[in-house]
């Protein structure tokens, strides 16, 4: 065999097997959590108001996304393990602000306790008040430093679960007495679990100044130069319509 096509076989099988970076898509891997109506599992496929944003980003700015959902400690723990990741949705607060790389905010609304409607003798009216009752919430979820400060403490009245849903359960069968909600998209939220707002009376609006909104984190060693593209291709997703094209068939399906 001559030296040239030895040369051009080897050529091919680098080819073959290591691709030039070049010409290759980048991959990342976006890893999220069960919170509906902004990310969640519907029969095995992974969709949401967020993901769905986050899939059209991905494909924009032509890089290769994939998603794995999990539970948040594990999502939160993995978005800043692996280099080649992200994390969506994530509030976006200044515990947390020097941990990645932010592309957003992207969906969100405004966050208040809940009580069961049949709960008439849960009546708080000021949030010094709240910490009378017990509350459930995800184990690592951003809003735990705020609880704390209006006097919730965890193990006492502040009840830590790993899935939104064990909580959300035990909520409806009077074994806690507070969840905290979206104001616009409790129903979605309480439909997943055979529920809808008819069933809760929306209490006090938790106060969140610090916060910034559902975000799209990456891992620090993504190149910055994605995320500036994501940053900017999600800008010109808000010009077209404020990003309600991917609110509306949610929000819809539960009007």
């Amino acid at each position: 065999m001559s030296e040239q096509i030895i040369r051009n076989v080897f050529v091919f099988l680098c080819c073959l097997f290591f691709p030039a970076i070049g010409y290759a898509k980048p991959l990342i891997t976006i890893y999220t959590e069960h919170f509906p109506p902004y990310n969640f599992s519907n029969k095995g496929q992974l969709q949401g108001i967020n993901l769905d944003i986050t899939r059209a980003l991905c494909k924009r700015v032509n890089v290769d996304c994939q998603f794995e959902l999990l539970p948040w400690t594990r999502a939160y723990y993995l978005a800043q393990k692996n280099q080649a990741s992200g994390l969506v949705s994530t509030a976006r607060s200044p515990e947390r602000e020097s941990l990645f790389q932010w592309v957003g905010p992207l969906a969100s609304s405004r966050t208040f306790f809940y009580r069961l409607a049949s709960s008439d003798h849960i009546n708080p009216t000021e949030l010094s008040q709240l910490s009378a009752y017990t509350l459930g919430l995800a184990r690592g979820d951003v809003y735990e430093p705020l609880v704390h400060n209006i006097g919730f403490v965890k193990d006492k009245n502040l009840l830590n679960f790993a899935h939104h849903y064990e909580y959300i359960n035990l909520f409806f069968k009077n074994k806690i007495d507070l969840i905290l909600g979206s104001e616009s998209l409790l129903d979605y939220q309480l439909q997943q679990y055979g529920h809808n707002s008819a069933d809760v009376v929306k209490l006090i609006e938790l106060p969140v100044d610090k916060l910034k909104g559902n975000y799209l984190a990456f891992n620090k060693s993504v190149p910055k130069e994605i995320v500036d593209k994501f940053n900017h291709e999600l800008a010109a997703l808000k010009e077209i319509d404020g990003l309600e094209q991917f609110r509306l068939p949610y929000l819809k399906k539960h009007d």
